[in-house]
Parts: C-alpha cells; sequence; structure tokens
C-alpha cells in the first residue's frame, strides 16, 4: 500500500477521533452528571450504565493521544505502545463486559424481579462489574506477558497487543457480543408476546431494546467482528493493518451513542437535560417543544422497582 494513501487514512482516522471526542464526552459527562443530581434517575441500571459512560470517557481520551500520532506519523514500538495505552485496553475490554451485563440486568428485572428488588444498589452493582473486570485484568496482564519490542504502525489495541492476544481479545470479544446480541432478541421475543398481555412499561422497554439492538449491531460488534474477520480471510501486513485501523469508526460510535440514544427514547432524561442546560437560550426555547414530553423511556420500570423498596 502506497504512503500516500497511508498518510491520507491516518489523517482521516485522526479526524475522526477528535471529531468524536466532542460529543462521546459530552454525552458520557452529562449522563453521568445527571444521575448525580438527579435522585430519580438512580437504579442499578443507571449505576452500571455509569460505568458504562466511565469506561467510555477513558476510552475517548486515550484515543487523542494515537490522534496525534496519526497527524504526526510517528511509530512507536510495542513495548512503548502497549504500557502507554494498558489502561485504555482494560477499559476497552471492561466495557465490553458491562454491555453484556446491562442486557443481563434487564433479564433479571424481567425473570428475577424479587431478587432485584431485594439486593442493595452497592452489592448489586458490585456483582454485575466484577465479571467485566476480571476478564480486562487477565487480557491486559497477558499482554504485557507477551509483549515484544515489534515497530506497530498504528498505537491502538488491537495493534499494540501482541498478535496472539490480540486475537483472544477480538475472538472473545466476538464471542461476548453474539451472546450479548442473542440475549437481546430473546428478551426481545419474550417482550413481544409479554406484551400483548401485560401493561405498558414492557412494551416501553421493547422499544427501547430494538434501538439498542441496531445500535449495538452496527457500532460495538461490527468492530470486533471486522477486526477478527479480516485475520480470518487470510489479509496481512500493512493491508491489513489499513482495515482494522478503520474499524476504530465502529468503536467510536460505540463510545459516543448511550447517551444520545438515552435522550432519544427517555423524555425523563431529555427533561432533565433540558432543565440542566436551560441558561443557554437555544436550549430554554426547547422547554416549549411538545417532543419534550413524548416518551418511550426505560426507566419507568426500573425506577418503580426502585422506589418500592425505599
Amino acid at each position: 500500500m502506497s504512503s500516500a494513501v497511508e498518510m491520507i487514512n491516518q489523517i482521516f482516522i485522526a479526524t475522526e477521533i477528535v471529531l468524536f471526542n466532542i460529543f462521546g464526552l459530552f454525552g458520557n459527562i452529562n449522563f453521568l452528571f445527571l444521575t448525580y443530581v438527579k435522585p430519580s434517575l438512580r437504579s442499578k441500571s443507571s449505576y452500571i450504565q455509569c460505568a458504562l459512560s466511565v469506561s467510555h470517557i477513558f476510552c475517548l481520551l486515550f484515543e487523542l493521544p494515537n490522534a496525534v500520532l496519526l497527524f504526526t506519523g510517528i511509530q512507536l514500538r510495542r513495548n512503548v505502545c502497549f504500557p502507554a495505552i494498558s489502561i485504555y485496553i482494560f477499559f476497552i475490554c471492561a466495557q465490553a463486559v458491562i454491555m453484556l451485563m446491562l442486557v443481563v440486568d434487564l433479564f433479571i428485572i424481567v425473570f428475577f424481579t424479587t431478587f432485584y428488588r431485594r439486593v442493595d444498589n452497592v452489592t448489586y452493582t458490585v456483582l454485575m462489574l466484577f465479571v467485566p473486570f476480571v476478564y480486562a485484568g487477565f487480557t491486559v496482564a497477558w499482554g504485557f506477558v507477551m509483549m515484544d519490542d515489534e515497530l506497530v504502525i498504528f498505537c491502538n489495541p488491537p495493534i499494540s497487543l501482541h498478535p496472539i492476544v490480540s486475537r483472544w481479545w477480538s475472538m472473545s470479544n466476538v464471542g461476548l457480543n453474539s451472546v450479548t446480541l442473542c440475549l437481546f432478541l430473546f428478551l426481545m421475543i419474550i417482550f413481544h408476546f409479554r406484551g400483548k398481555k401485560q401493561k405498558s412499561d414492557t412494551r416501553k422497554l421493547m422499544k427501547r431494546l430494538k434501538v439498542s439492538v441496531v445500535v449495538f449491531v452496527f457500532s460495538w460488534y461490527m468492530c470486533t467482528l471486522g477486526v477478527d474477520m479480516f485475520v480470518a480471510i487470510g489479509l496481512t501486513g500493512s493491508v491489513l493493518v489499513f482495515f482494522q485501523s478503520n474499524m476504530v469508526f465502529f468503536a467510536l460510535l460505540c463510545y459516543t451513542q448511550p447517551f444520545y440514544v438515552m435522550l432519544w427514547r427517555s423524555s425523563e432524561y431529555r427533561i432533565a437535560f433540558v432543565e440542566m442546560w436551560s441558561f443557554l437560550n437555544c436550549v430554554k426555547s426547547l422547554k416549549s417543544k411538545g417532543w419534550l414530553e413524548k416518551t418511550t423511556k426505560v426507566t419507568t420500570q426500573v425506577s418503580t422497582m426502585e422506589s418500592s423498596k425505599m
């Protein structure tokens, strides 16, 4: 592959990283702040979502140095690159499993309602985050064990990891994401049949799940599946690096979208967001808009369960 094509591609990826950081950091920080200042938005599910937002903030921030390297054309060796972004790799691994835990959380709400109501928020959140942190810690530790001094074209997770560890990371992510997707689809089927007989909150939750499936498939799942697929079809060298590195678009989309999907599907978050930013004239005018009150909110069922404990 020509050096001109590689340079243009590096500039393109660097621009993506900067733009997604602006929108992603704004969204994730807003979600954390709204959860902190609005007690009505606090629940077991929202605490897990907060952990996902923190992971996404770290992932976005650690992409910025990579953008600088891309703009300048500087290349690093793996024994320099990997330690520098090991924290990033920890959180990128954790967020993949936290996404699964959010679906497991919905599964528990539906099938183990009594347990969900009785366990306290802190214990529940710790239990749900235990597996993500173990998986992330194991992957990073293995990465350090296998680290060598090979020159890497891009300092990002799939390339900074030793090829053996990178293969484990991509395949395990495809497996985890496939489980997440299957569980999503299972819950959608359950909600479809139960929603006809039960209260409207179930149907609203099902609608939000449909959006989550679409966003999930076209973001993180597409990213990890693409990284693994390019290896499986036999691409090597600079061509493999080129295609794998461009999968960062889907990763950045994954890090950025949760808060904006929540704004779209939940009037509770829309109202809280507009109230927080109402000192801006452009936001204040939104208070009179009808869409602010329209709701397909996912928080209704969870909030009802949380309030029943108090």
